[in-house]
């Protein structure tokens, strides 16, 4: 008995929230209101990759002090980008407030 009940109760609960239909009113038109989204924009997918263009070296600096040190300079690269895929924009559904 107590099953049946919470079954009828969840069925007219759920027959009265489908039956909700919203309207909104857009310039003179009245429409009815479907769902609701936001605009999320993906950005564009890129394919990078390093290019050498000066390999690490090093050297000896004299300083003032008169000691000698030996330093390294680190590699120098160029980053070339190539375009896998288009920035678009998405639409994701939000709940209707």
């Amino acid at each position: 008995m107590r099953r049946a009940f919470l079954t009828i109760c969840l069925i007219v609960l759920a027959g009265t929230a489908a039956a909700e239909e919203r309207y909104i009113n857009i310039g003179n038109d009245r429409v009815r209101l479907l769902a609701c989204f936001n605009e999320v924009i993906v950005p564009a997918k890129y394919s990078t990759r390093k290019i050498l263009m000066e390999p690490a070296r090093q050297a000896y600096v004299k300083r003032t002090t008169g000691r000698v040190e030996l330093v390294e300079y680190p590699a120098v690269y160029r980053e070339e980008k190539r375009l896998v895929e288009a920035s678009y924009k998405l639409m994701k559904p939000v709940p209707c407030n």
